[in-house]
């Protein structure tokens, strides 16, 4: 699966970009913009990199960002949908039905322990 990065979503002085331009990426280990997404490659492009890939695999179907909803979702956007909120290196994977709230491991450990027969992984 093509690694990827939309708009940019900021969280104080971090930014997470959505599509990031796998080709670059592959050559440079720059962080570019993408532009196009490449379905049977399943892999990004910015401007300057979709005109080789055209040109080589003509029948591929490309979609541009007018067309984003045709994109998978970025791994960067589910990776920081996934990450918690209090424990930024822990993974939410439980839900505690009373509190209402999503939860890492050291949530359920540090603030719903003594609930976890209210707790579900999902």
């Amino acid at each position: 699966m093509a690694t990827s990065s939309q708009s940019p979503v900021e969280l104080g002085s971090h930014e997470v970009k959505d599509y990031i331009c796998n080709a670059c990426e592959d050559k440079t280990n720059v962080e570019k913009s993408a532009d196009f997404y490449c379905k049977q490659c399943e892999r990004f492009y910015c401007g300057n990199c979709i005109d080789p890939h055209g040109n080589a695999l003509a029948k591929h179907t490309t979609f541009g960002r007018v067309e984003i909803d045709k994109w998978p979702v970025s791994k960067k956007v589910v990776d920081f949908l996934q990450t918690c909120d209090v424990h930024k290196d822990h993974t939410i994977d439980k839900f505690c039905n009373l509190h209402e709230q999503l939860c890492c491991p050291k949530c359920v450990s540090d603030q719903h322990r003594y609930v976890t027969l209210q707790l579900f992984s999902y």
